[in-house]
């Protein structure tokens, strides 16, 4: 920020990318648009009829938004400077009027009533301009941000740039108007798309090569070039569902104590832009997946529609939400098998659904036990309670001791006879290895020390980096 003398009078703040990070009518139309279609089409037509009809058409679910939308913190610390020191502050916003009012009760430096469209006039450029000459004949002050604000910024005596763009910040200096403070946002575009694409979460599509080792197919190049351009195809995909997940959970991230970090529930990265990326990732890596082997896209389809329930609903249905999980992972491995072209094997993905079922537990045992420090009852977002500690724990530890039982049962059964193993005797330290490291994960998640996806964290982990060396190494002399 830089600052220059101050000058008397009333100052006009504009909202949406000013004195909110973030556009409340992008906002607006993403929650409609993820929980009620068909009241975001609606809005679409109405928008034929002009912006004015759009925002009031989305007014209601936009007053919701405006509720948890991130500020910038450094332009209201200097509002409320200089409304101590006598100036009044003034919201002025193209946002519906009742969009404004609402947003305006979230500040307690305001005066006088908060001005927004209404009537059919959308209150922005050459209109905003007209009406802050009219309400202030004496002059003003505007902070704004965005190229159809320079109608404005050309009518004021004085200018505050809050997060404009160069080229918008050069045209407002180029008026000769006095700047009196100047608010930049963080230049930290790349790093909040990787944040936003997840790109750690990919880890989890090395589940794709377990058919690979398994299926003896190691020394196949066609195979070998089918998974890796496979996992880059299902993390494309992925990273599009998980952008939905968090536009459909901006509000419950903003109270998480955590999550709020996440690039668009913090104003990073623009909710337009969101609801642009996703779609285009899922269809790329869904085009993709399907040239590679048509089996392989249809789970993959599969697997993206029922991330996408997971996202909307089943998320917030406790117990539910971790079958969900753990049969996304199952999926994985079901892509992986019809990459790769071996045959189904019943053992592992009965073992996957036990294992993965136990690390959604694990996932959500810590959740429960970290929220557990700061509030009981229900934890904001999901349909847990922190009560339920004792249940997850139970479940999900029975599940891993099944899931190794099985092991066992697949090395007696079916290793030991079946002739696909040249040296099964090498597959026996499996179960404790698998054994020591869900233990481990179970270790953490009951202390509330499982920051993250129990196999996310595992590729960042020593003693779980290890323990996957030992166990590969094991399948490879059995092989």
């Amino acid at each position: 920020m830089s600052t220059s003398a101050q000058l008397p009078g009333d100052i006009a703040v504009d909202l949406d990318g000013t004195l909110f990070l973030g556009d409340s009518l992008d906002e607006g139309f993403a929650k409609s648009l993820l929980t009620r279609p068909m009241h975001a089409l609606r809005a679409l037509v109405a928008l034929l009829r002009g912006r004015a009809s759009m925002k009031e058409a989305l007014r209601n679910v936009t007053v919701d938004c405006v509720a948890s939308m991130p500020v910038r913190a450094e332009l209201v610390d200097w509002l409320r400077g200089e409304q101590k020191r006598g100036r009044r502050v003034h919201l002025v916003t193209a946002a519906d009027q009742q969009v404004a009012e609402a947003a305006a009760r979230r500040f307690d430096f305001l005066h006088g009533d908060a001005l927004g469209t209404r009537d059919g006039v959308n209150l922005k450029g050459p209109n905003k301009s007209a009406a802050l000459q009219e309400a202030f004949p004496d002059g003003f002050t505007y902070v704004g941000d965005s190229r159809a604000d320079l109608p404005v910024f050309a009518a004021a005596d004085s200018i505050v740039l809050a997060g404009a763009p160069a080229e918008v910040a050069n045209a407002a200096r180029q008026m000769g108007k006095p700047v009196e403070a100047e608010f930049q946002s963080a230049q930290n575009g790349v790093r909040s798309w990787m944040r936003a694409l997840r790109l750690h979460q990919w880890s989890k599509n090395l589940l794709l090569f377990i058919p690979l080792l398994l299926g003896d197919r190691l020394d196949d190049p066609h195979a070998v070039i089918a998974c890796v351009l496979g996992f880059v195809a299902v993390g494309v995909t992925a990273s599009g569902t998980y952008i939905i997940n968090d536009l459909s959970d901006l509000a419950a991230d903003r109270a998480h104590a955590t999550k709020w970090r996440r690039p668009f529930a913090s104003g990073a990265i623009p909710v337009k832009a969101g609801l642009v990326a996703a779609p285009l990732l899922i269809a790329a890596g869904l085009a993709a997946t399907t040239l590679l082997s048509s089996v392989a896209g249809l789970l993959l389809g599969i697997y993206t529609a029922v991330t996408l329930a997971y996202s909307f609903r089943l998320k917030r249905v406790p117990m539910l939400d971790v079958y969900v999980l753990a049969a996304l992972y199952a999926l994985r491995l079901g892509v992986g098998t019809a990459l790769v072209e071996v045959p189904p094997s019943v053992w592992l993905m009965v073992f996957a659904l036990f294992f993965f079922f136990s690390l959604s537990l694990a996932k959500r045992h810590a959740e429960l036990v970290k929220a557990a420090e700061r509030i009981t009852g229900p934890i904001p977002g999901r349909g847990y309670r922190t009560q339920d500690a004792g249940l997850t724990l139970a479940m999900g530890v029975g599940s891993a001791m099944c899931s190794l039982l099985i092991i066992v049962l697949f090395l007696v059964f079916e290793a030991a006879v079946s002739g696909g193993y040249s040296r099964p005797a090498f597959l026996w330290p499996a179960p404790a290895l698998i054994g020591l490291w869900v233990q481990r994960i179970w270790l953490l998640a009951s202390r509330g020390d499982l920051a993250d996806d129990p196999v996310s964290f595992a590729v960042r982990d020593r003693p779980s980096l290890v323990l996957g060396v030992l166990l590969i190494a094991s399948a490879l002399l059995a092989l």
